[in-house]
């Protein structure tokens, strides 16, 4: 017989990633040993893989510290990473033996290893330790660093000095460091240079930043092009905050920059642009050429390159373009209106931000495309972007005076299209053109009262009420309109008809009196009996003593000539441009708002803890004592406000109305507070809702348990959001509250802590 010998598996590769085992560390342990005086750099190297692969499962491996440390002597650099990366990992959880590891990095740190990259490595290990008995070892170390002769290593010790500041911004970090930082300005690495800049900028922002003069803006433009795209950047900034001591040094700069302009990064050209707005904001002539040599560069960037691939990219660019238009560079741009034009695949924020563009640089010389390019957006699956469209037709037409009316009539048409919220939205965009062309009333009007049955929406029935009772002279059916909507409403549900219901009837009873009377004294008689509001009350008893003082008094009030309004207040972004501009090329562009604006993460003592505020100790506002307007109408005495907040006892709301209050009502408070028991998830929803407060969303992943709640003002409607946030595992209580009317949100808070009272421990 012959045998025949079976074939031997190929050897597989390692596993590192197995089942957790009985007495792993011990074999890791003995494991280590072994290797000490091994010379096999791939054995010494699969063994401390080992000990890394059982860390990085969650195995605890800080027993095998001092084998670690013993085993770090070594010139390879695959090897040195993975022993500095277990040292920093356990250095903390082991301080009695944490001298052993820092001496090992002290050691790999020194010149007289001759590998930089282990001496950079060695340095960034041990800039990473965090507990105090370290920062006397890391100060030495960072010091010798900033002088080592390789670049490699000095730019890493400009990165720990850094670090050091954010550890130690109290004590600082001496005098010595910064001079030294202002010397490696001067360095013949442009990357230590660019690290130098921005390390003074962080360790010197509570003075302004890094010092600027002429010899350092003349050094850094000399060598302006050694620098990479980063560096570059960040050289911009600085420039861009320099002022020059004339225009012919003023000229220079900018000549020497020009050709930054070119660049193929979005950063670079965007940082050389806001150099060249900075520096001739105060010479109109010199910002207008400036807006003509950007343009092309702007164009090539958002159409072609990277740039137009990536749409975060093309926003940004976008935002900026929309930017500097804004700061009166239209005609600069009104040639270009075709890059504009939204395409099929592009993200909507894209979208939106072209349909504005393209509002802002219409002329009568593009208007026509512009104008029929926007209307074919109209009906546009997304609503959003319709009645975007609609609002910049509307503007276009507020703007260009001279082919307004032509730009209406095309508004006009819209009113025909059977779709409520393009309806509506055209109804909003005729009210401001009626309010600025007051003249073209007679051709608008009498189409507008067609869609009154078409029209669901809220705000558009308020636009028709405000145009019935502002023109209500050029409708036939006018007073009749208003009858039937009085007949078949209810004044407590939507507070914004009933004021527009009001003003419109008062108006509409001082022209025609004869038709309105009956109604007017209907609408008054409803308001005092079955309308809870005080604010309502007083506006009516205001109008009805009016009205009973001097009909022909309150006719020069109410219906008194109106002025043609040239510009709109809100439309005056004037003062908010000129800031942006100068924030140009940062996220203040990005989010339209200046830098101020924005929102800023407080400071806190420890990671995660959320400051408490004890309602209880809120100093609250002195409630009026007096009433402003006493009436007594109709035999019935108007209610005064409360002095003291009620819940709605049955609100209402829905997820998009709750999304959008919460994107836009910007007061709000934050709260953090201590759990003093373990809760289920309906606990919390029943103690809310036993004190009116509804949750709209919630959910439990783990130990975090997350709700949205929202709760009514019975008398004003005016809403309340709350967002809670309890983790089961630290006991953390975190929640945010916004209030749509200030004046309430102490109340509301005192009302949330009393449903929070049985699951919380209160300081």
């Amino acid at each position: 017989m012959t045998s025949t010998a079976k074939p031997q598996p190929a050897s597989a590769p390692p596993q590192f990633f197995v089942d957790n085992k009985k007495g792993e560390v011990n074999e890791l342990r003995t494991l280590l040993k072994g290797i000490m005086n091994q010379r096999d750099v791939k054995k010494r190297r699969e063994a401390i893989k080992k000990v890394i692969a059982y860390m990085t499962l969650g195995i605890d491996v800080s027993k095998l510290f001092t084998d670690m440390v013993l085993i770090s002597s070594t010139n390879d650099i695959v090897q040195k990473k993975m022993i500095y990366l277990y040292l920093v990992t356990y250095v903390e959880a082991n301080q009695d033996q944490a001298l052993m590891a820092i001496n090992t990095f002290s050691k790999d740190c020194r010149r007289t290893n001759p590998d930089a990259k282990i001496r950079g490595l060695a340095l960034r290990s041990l800039c990473s330790l965090r507990f105090p008995g370290a920062m006397e070892y890391i100060q030495g170390a960072i010091t010798e660093g900033l002088g080592d002769p390789d670049p490699y290593v000095r730019k890493i010790a400009i990165i720990g000095l850094i670090k050091l500041h954010r550890s130690s911004k109290e004590q600082g970090i001496g005098d010595s460091f910064i001079n030294t930082l202002y010397e490696l300005i001067r360095d013949t690495d442009p990357i230590v240079s660019s690290n130098a800049i921005i390390a003074l900028n962080e360790i010197l922002e509570n003075e302004g930043g890094i010092a600027i003069n002429r010899k350092m803006v003349v050094y850094l433009l000399n060598r302006i092009h050694q620098y990479n795209e980063f560096g570059q950047s960040t050289i911009f900034d600085i420039i861009a905050r320099y002022s020059p001591q004339d225009d012919e040094e003023m000229l220079d700069i900018l000549n020497i920059l020009e050709d930054r302009l070119r660049h193929a990064s979005s950063s670079v050209v965007l940082g050389c642009i806001k150099v060249f707005m900075n520096m001739t904001k105060d010479n109109p002539v010199l910002l207008k050429q400036v807006f003509s040599r950007v343009q092309a560069p702007l164009i090539t960037l958002f159409v072609g390159g990277e740039v137009s691939e990536a749409y975060e990219l093309s926003y940004c660019v976008l935002a900026h373009i929309s930017l500097i238009i804004s700061r009166g560079a239209a005609e600069v741009f009104e040639n270009d209106y075709k890059n504009f034009f939204c395409k099929y695949d592009e993200p909507t924020y894209i979208k939106f931000l072209k349909i504005d563009i393209l509002m802002m640089i219409a002329t009568e010389n593009n208007l026509n495309d512009i104008v029929n390019e926007l209307c074919a957006y109209v009906t546009d699956v997304n609503i959003e972007m319709s009645k975007q469209s609609i609002r910049s037709i509307a503007l276009i037409a507020m703007r260009i005076q001279s082919s307004s009316t032509a730009v209406i009539r095309q508004l006009v048409g819209f009113l025909s299209c059977g779709i409520d919220y393009v309806i509506t939205e055209t109804l909003v965009a005729m009210k401001d053109l009626l309010r600025k062309y007051r003249s073209l009333s007679e051709e608008i009007v009498p189409q507008l009262t067609s869609t009154l049955d078409v029209v669901s929406n809220d705000e558009g029935k308020d636009t028709l009420i405000w145009i019935i009772g502002e023109f209500g002279n050029q409708i036939d059916q006018a007073p009749y309109i208003l009858e039937g909507i009085i007949d078949n409403f209810n004044p407590s549900e939507n507070l914004t008809i009933t004021y527009a219901l009001l003003t419109a009837s008062v108006k509409l009873f001082l022209k025609r009196a004869p038709e309105m009377q009956n109604t007017l004294s209907t609408l008054f008689k409803l308001l005092f009996t079955d309308c809870d509001n005080p604010d309502i009350h007083d506006r009516a008893g205001f109008y009805y003593k009016l009205l009973q003082n001097s009909p022909d008094i309150a006719d020069q009030i109410i219906n008194c000539d109106k002025h043609p309004i040239h510009m709109f207040f809100e439309d005056d972004k004037t003062q908010a441009t000129e800031v942006l501009c100068q924030e140009f090329n940062q996220l203040s562009v990005i989010y339209q708002k200046p830098a101020k604006a924005l929102p800023k993460q407080k400071a806190q003592q420890e990671v995660g803890e959320v400051e408490a505020v004890n309602p209880s100790k809120i100093q609250r506002e002195p409630e009026p004592t007096t009433d402003l307007l006493s009436l007594d109408l109709l035999d019935q005495d108007l209610v005064s406000p409360p002095a003291y907040l009620i819940l709605h006892p049955d609100p209402s709301m829905d997820s998009i109305e709750f999304q959008n209050l919460w994107a836009n009502i910007s007061d709000e408070s934050r709260f953090g507070e201590r759990l003093a028991r373990a809760i289920g998830f309906e606990d919390v929803e029943n103690l809310f809702a036993q004190l009116k407060i509804v949750c709209i969303a919630g959910g439990s992943e783990n130990d975090h348990l997350k709700y949205y709640f929202y709760a009514r003002d019975q008398n004003s409607g005016s809403p309340f959001l709350i967002e809670l946030n309890i983790f089961m595992r630290t006991g953390e209580v975190q929640m945010t509250i916004k209030a749509q009317n200030p004046r309430w949100m102490q109340d509301f808070v005192g009302i949330v802590y009393q449903a929070l009272a049985p699951i919380i421990n209160r300081s």
